[in-house]
């Protein structure tokens, strides 16, 4: 496992690697020239100064899903097609054919707004460019999309921000990795480039040993100090180009993130603040100090007189509560057709998600795992080879 403190946080868009990213689009049906790359700064839990590439991840938002009448994959291509069309205009170049949708999926969730007994569907958009969220909103806004009128979810969020919520990430905690590639360092490069050359070019900035004994780190055992000549070559990137200083350079895929299989087990708890009570008992362990650390008593606050307008609003929540006597398992399905449009079905606290006409599609907070395809694997028509993305595992 690699892991690095998230100290600060970038993006940049740049044509794909192979094997790290998705080269070849089957939504689309067409080759991905540029795919956004997410670059954390900071250092490993062993104090090595990181710079960690993160691929495949994509800005997305959310668009109620209004069409059961023709196929949903056509009507999907049909919405990427209409935005793209839309931008183009839009940017000053309309006989354009860039692409700025990577893919439509069909999602399944509760909207935010109002009450609402079942789970609707939504169109998932992912684009290539985060700075093109907010413009693809105004469109989808203004009907230059399909010719409708689209309500957009979720384009307020930043895209590292959505990256940190998916990925269960915050500043100043570690990212934790299940596997990453190294890439190689100028000065190796050029001892390669030049076996005769004077001792200094061939000096590796990577010279202490591999494992030491924690000292200073927040996590307990042992860890990693990572040493250039002991990483196998089938983890160092060639023929990628370093674009730090820093000491370790490592790229990595999104689907490797692990911090999101921590999601469960942190329910109802502060995962910041959590952080700063774990690291507070580290340093208690060093100084031989109990590391069990009770919260402090709550300041008292006395007694407070209720105000006569709050006495009268809790009279008459208590009189609504007695009139209505209301079950949130009750049956409304035999009033008359207004109170069943309002109140649709059967009022339950828990039901099973249930969609319009039994469209397949994944739950809408589910983090995609956007995958290629293996080289060897020849579309149809034998005109474009698919590649294979390093993402292995789903989220």
């Amino acid at each position: 496992m690699f892991a690095v403190r998230i100290v600060t946080a970038d993006y940049y868009l740049t044509s794909p690697i192979k094997d790290l990213d998705v080269c070849y689009s089957e939504f689309r049906e067409s080759d991905v020239k540029k795919v956004p790359v997410v670059r954390i700064f900071g250092s490993t839990p062993a104090g090595q100064k990181t710079c960690l590439h993160l691929h495949g991840v994509f800005p997305y938002i959310y668009v109620p899903y209004d069409n059961y009448g023709q196929q949903p994959e056509r009507y999907l291509r049909q919405v990427a097609f209409s935005i793209d069309r839309a931008l183009n205009v839009a940017m000053g170049n309309p006989t354009s054919n860039n692409q700025h949708v990577f893919k439509v999926v069909l999602v399944s969730g509760m909207p935010y707004y109002g009450y609402h007994a079942k789970e609707k569907l939504f169109m998932k958009i992912y684009l290539y460019n985060p700075q093109m969220v907010k413009r693809v909103c105004e469109l989808l806004q203004s009907g230059a999309v399909m010719n409708k009128s689209y309500q957009p979810h979720e384009g307020h969020i930043p895209y590292l921000l959505q990256l940190f919520i998916d990925y269960n990430l915050y500043g100043m905690n570690l990212v934790n990795l299940a596997a990453v590639k190294f890439r190689s360092s100028q000065k190796k490069d050029e001892a390669k480039a030049d076996p005769e050359g004077s001792a200094s070019s061939s000096i590796s900035p990577w010279k202490i040993p591999c494992t030491s004994k924690l000292n200073d780190s927040t996590i307990g055992g042992t860890f990693v100090r990572w040493e250039e000549n002991a990483i196998p070559s089938s983890l160092v990137l060639d023929e990628v180009q370093r674009q730090s200083t820093c000491e370790l350079e490592v790229d990595a895929v999104a689907v490797d993130v692990l911090n999101r299989l921590e999601i469960e087990n942190q329910i109802g708890r502060n995962p910041g603040l959590q952080a700063i009570w774990e690291d507070e008992k580290q340093r208690r362990r060093e100084k031989n100090q109990p590391s069990q650390i009770e919260t402090p008593e709550s300041q008292d606050r006395g007694f407070v007189t209720s105000s006569e307008s709050e006495k009268i609003f809790m009279k008459r929540v208590e009189e609504i509560l007695k009139e209505n006597e209301f079950d949130v398992t009750q049956d409304l399905s035999a009033g008359d057709g207004e109170n069943q449009e309002d109140f649709p079905g059967e009022l339950t606290l828990h039901f099973d998600p249930l969609t319009p006409d039994g469209l397949p599609c994944t739950p809408a907070n589910a983090v995609e795992v956007h995958r290629g395809r293996h080289p060897d694997s020849v579309r149809s028509s034998g005109k474009v080879q698919r590649r294979l993305s390093l993402m292995r595992r789903p989220s």
